[in-house]
């Protein structure tokens, strides 16, 4: 079975790309361990047939598209602070 990936790991994002749905999102502010986390059990969900795991959609561009309760983004954003520059992820979330 060929289901589609239930999360997409990315760097682009723009706050735009939300400002034509007319649905609720949700993001949520991640950790690193979070994200491993994510995609291990993502992985084992595509073994037992629930989805298509996770994709990177940094590579695949055109997989990153926000519909409502299609894949859930994550996604990578540099940030600067003091200390140098660090990653910080969100979880996107477009729900009907």
């Amino acid at each position: 079975m060929n289901k589609p990936p239930r999360y997409l790991l990315t760097d682009q994002f723009d706050l735009g790309m939300l400002s034509s749905l007319t649905a609720d999102i949700t993001l949520t502010e991640i950790s690193l361990e979070d994200v491993c986390q994510i995609i291990e059990e993502a992985e084992r969900d595509k073994e037992l047939g629930l989805h298509g795991g996770w994709v990177d959609a940094v590579r695949n561009k055109e997989a990153v598209s926000l519909v409502p309760n299609g894949a859930i983004l994550l996604v990578a954003r540099p940030v600067e602070t003091d200390r140098g520059n660090i990653m910080k992820w969100v979880q996107v979330e477009v729900m009907a």
